[in-house]
């Protein structure tokens, strides 16, 4: 399939830039990065500080602005956020990150083909060994597994129909965008990578990245409280291991180095999972369905690189469906292609 000009013009029209935002004033570098004046941009503010409110009010491009009461629920201000979007295409974005020239527009025409695609980080790097090995971590992190982790990714909202009929998990307040890419494994929908729609993350310094994997760890936890991630039937024999082997690997990708600040990141990241089991700091815990349950297994999915297994799709396709939700793989994915409907007006305050 060869996108016409005319196509990608009617794309770009119903595409719907979300971005989850709190307290970071760099939002209006990410804003200005935006080089396609008719896509829309859709801040779903959770917890946001009066500073951000004050720029949102004054910005000088028309902005769509949705608010939650949860502060830091990333699953939950991403739901809000597709609501209040008018598009059929949502691209997912973060605030302290800004797109390269043209990255929008190529990531449009994609998806144009492809129901869901990812773009590439490049990871800036600051002043200090630290930076420099938050940035090494972060490349390794990645992996060489196409994931549906954001940013930056794009996909048709026509996809939540055939994983669940949600986008989110409205209760997963960090890791949501791991939880999503599962459910799209388990629908067989790939992500399609593509390498030169490069977006800029901010450099981070000192330990500013300990601050993410703890609360990467806390989603984690409230994920398999869910039974939305699998969780190892021997814990923490599995997490040694798991750890183990990860750190082997980014060792020898990026240095002895990274791997020893990478240990320090992973302990936060299980030290986040636990005080979330033993403290719940969020409330969630209440706020669970009836059917919330574990889904155990011998080898739960790695941290790192998370691809399913078949068992593993299995597990959890069948976790699901004792849920409520049935999951099950698309065999055409031809039927992303076809024109949606028109989307009904938004109604605007």
């Amino acid at each position: 399939m060869t996108v016409t000009e005319a196509e990608l013009a009617a794309g770009l029209a119903r595409t719907s830039i979300v971005i989850a935002l709190k307290d970071d004033v760099r939002i209006v570098e990410a804003i200005a990065s935006v080089d396609e004046p008719e896509v829309e941009i859709v801040l779903a503010l959770n917890g946001a500080s009066d500073e951000i409110r004050r720029i949102a009010a004054g910005h000088p491009r028309p902005l769509v602005i949705t608010e939650i009461p949860d502060s830091g629920n990333l699953g939950a201000a991403y739901n809000a956020g597709a609501e209040a979007a008018s598009g059929q295409y949502l691209l997912y974005m973060d605030s302290d990150c800004v797109f390269a020239p043209g990255v929008v527009r190529m990531m449009v025409r994609a998806v144009l083909e492809h129901p869901v695609v990812k773009g590439q980080v490049v990871y800036g790097v600051g002043g200090g060994v630290l930076s420099l090995l938050t940035a090494r971590v972060r490349e390794y992190d990645e992996g060489d597994y196409v994931s549906a982790l954001s940013p930056p990714l794009i996909y048709d909202r026509r996809v939540a129909d055939h994983i669940g009929g949600y986008h989110y998990d409205p209760l997963v307040h960090w890791c949501e965008d791991r939880e999503f890419d599962f459910r799209l494994q388990l629908a067989e929908i790939p992500v399609v990578h593509l390498p030169d729609a490069v977006i800029h993350h901010d450099a981070q310094h000192g330990l500013q990245n300990l601050r993410s994997y703890w609360r990467y760890g806390i989603g984690e936890g409230i994920g398999q409280q869910l039974g939305v991630f699998t969780t190892p039937t021997v814990p923490v024999l599995w997490r040694l291991y798991d750890s183990a082997r990860t750190l082997l690997g980014c060792a020898r990708a990026k240095g002895p180095l990274a791997a020893a600040f990478y240990a320090l990141l992973q302990a936060t990241y299980h030290t986040g999972t636990l005080y979330h089991l033993l403290r719940d700091p969020f409330g969630v815990r209440h706020r669970m369905p009836a059917t919330a349950r574990r889904t155990r297994m011998l080898h739960a999915v790695p941290q790192h690189c998370p691809e399913l297994t078949p068992a593993q799709r299995t597990r959890l396709r069948r976790a699901h469906r004792e849920r409520g939700r049935v999951i099950e793989p698309v065999a055409d994915l031809s039927v992303f292609r076809t024109p949606a409907p028109a989307p009904l007006p938004v109604q605007r305050e």
